[in-house]
């Protein structure tokens, strides 16, 4: 029995510092679809030297289209999402190939990733298993704007991989703060799609809670300063996401 052929989407903006690693982890793929939207760097270049790698140009619209157009471009029934500051071990790859041909009533898989914050392990997030690996014929992406992630249709045909899916999140606090501050504006584009309505008191409790739940309860104080750095971190973002989530509300109601 042959090893069903994975399609691999990646969605990609100014990405230059990760795409090569991203995409040399997938040299085993008979197919990868970046989706790129108009990178300003040397994203593109890079990603057409690869043989197997097919660069789609698309204008911004959010994760889940840029997710989906790059879907509707497969031309297999598995198919493998990976973020670009991702990359598939060895081990994985392994574990893939053997699953697929040797599995048939799965239609999904989640995997453990192991996420680096400035090059440290968040070894209290481990392992944080995600859905990346689907047959796009039962399986679909949902519809929030932030979030995003694929439904499976009957939890009992989810697979389960022992080997990690690696995660190099985040190379400055630059970019970490700029990331947090574009998925709190994300947030409160979701809490408005969904129909949420606004309590002034939630933009203070709110983002406290976040902070106790990573700092506290997902153990941040182990990783000492780079868990105080993340916790506030993903508090402030729950701060801007009220905080746009109120003025939408607002503007709404003139």
């Amino acid at each position: 029995m042959s090893t069903p052929k994975v399609s691999v989407i990646i969605i990609t903006y100014n990405e230059e510092d990760n795409i090569n690693n991203c995409l040399s982890s997938v040299q085993w793929a008979n197919e990868v679809i970046v989706v790129d939207s108009h990178s300003k760097d040397n994203t593109v270049s890079i990603a057409q030297r690869y043989n197997n790698c097919k660069v789609i140009s698309a204008t911004w619209k959010g994760f889940v289209p840029a997710k989906q157009i790059a879907l509707e471009h497969t031309t297999n029934n598995w198919v493998l999402w990976i973020d670009a500051d991702e990359m598939v071990t060895k081990e994985l790859q392994y574990e893939i190939s053997y699953l697929l041909k040797t599995e048939s009533r799965f239609i999904a898989f989640d995997m453990p990733r192991r996420t680096f914050f400035m090059g440290q392990w968040i070894k209290p997030w481990y392992p944080g298993r995600v859905t990346r690996l689907f047959d796009k014929r039962f399986c679909k992406f949902n519809k929030n704007i932030l979030h995003e992630s694929v439904e499976v249709r009957d939890i009992y045909r989810l697979g389960h991989l022992h080997s990690d899916l690696l995660h190099y999140s985040y190379n400055s606090l630059t970019q970490y703060f700029g990331k947090m501050n574009t998925y709190g504006k994300y947030g409160a584009e979701e809490m408005m799609r969904t129909g949420k309505k606004f309590q002034s008191w939630k933009l203070v409790l709110n983002p406290l809670s976040t902070f106790i739940q990573f700092y506290i309860f997902k153990k941040g104080f182990l990783l000492g300063k780079s868990g105080l750095i993340l916790a506030v971190g993903s508090a402030y973002s729950n701060f801007i996401k009220y905080a746009n989530f109120y003025y939408l509300v607002k503007d709404k109601d003139f």
